[in-house]
């Protein structure tokens, strides 16, 4: 259990102890070379799109929407928990790149508000009735394909998407305690790479940069209008670590989207 967590024993809620750690560390480390990797891909793909988009042949989509989102968790032991979905607004607005008559890149840039709900607690520091709302932003690249049916077109498209995670707020239906130190029911979310980092109370649902595979498909009628479903799963592992202690559990975003959008 990554120490931060908060669990539910008897309407009781502590941290989950880890040996030879301390409450508080240094807050700040060097960025790993892993992170800075990430993000220098990320805006060189981001420069590269916006230079293609300057003089293709370029249309662009704005959309809203509503994603049921979840997350696959599992503890050390293998054991599965059992959550539901909570509903989300998302927006996004990027271009589609025609590519040639039938296919196209559309690389799109997108807020969307995740989380999850369980209703028993002791699961890998959720208490009972838990639940987590989150904000991410999110940068999907699909290659979608088109076909003339009617008189619209269907697209279907797959490709990656990697995400940041913002934060967000947490609820439980009991009092939490870290340690004896009541908190209220309810609190700010954060995402880090390193639990044992930040302020004593925080609640770490966990790492910040996520990625994973997507599909969607639309139907785009009258040249403008677009009406659509998508799905996304998660790749990364967000568990937190510790310090140099890793928990070995596994949490994954994964969510279903259903948007209105129309393209200019």
């Amino acid at each position: 259990m990554p120490a931060g967590s908060i669990w539910i024993n008897n309407s009781k809620v502590s941290v989950a102890s880890v040996s030879d750690c301390r409450l508080i560390r240094k807050l700040c480390k060097p960025i790993s070379f892993r992170m800075m990797n990430i993000k220098k891909t990320a805006l060189l793909l981001c420069l590269s799109l916006g230079a293609y988009a300057g003089y293709a042949q370029t249309k662009w989509n704005v959309k809203a929407g509503v994603a049921f989102s979840n997350v696959d968790a599992k503890n050390k032991a293998g054991d599965k928990a059992s959550t539901a979905a909570v509903g989300g607004l998302y927006l996004g607005l990027g271009p589609t790149l025609r590519l040639s008559d039938n296919f196209s890149l559309e690389p799109a840039f997108v807020f969307a508000k995740r989380g999850f709900k369980r209703k028993d607690g002791s699961f890998i520091g959720w208490g009972k009735d838990f639940k987590a709302n989150t904000s991410y932003i999110e940068m999907p690249i699909d290659v979608v394909f088109n076909a003339t049916i009617g008189t619209g077109k269907l697209e279907v498209g797959i490709g990656p998407y990697i995400g940041y995670g913002l934060g967000g707020k947490w609820k439980t239906s009991e009092s939490v305690y870290l340690d004896d130190i009541a908190i209220d029911n309810k609190g700010d979310i954060k995402f880090k790479n390193d639990s044992s980092e930040g302020e004593y109370g925080d609640y770490t649902l966990g790492r910040p940069f996520d990625y994973g595979a997507r599909a969607k498909v639309n139907y785009l009628f009258r040249e403008h209008y677009l009406v659509g479903i998508e799905f996304q799963k998660g790749i990364a592992n967000l568990e937190s670590k510790w310090g140099d202690y890793k928990s070995g559990n596994a949490i994954r975003n994964r969510s279903l989207g259903i948007s209105v959008g129309y393209r200019f």
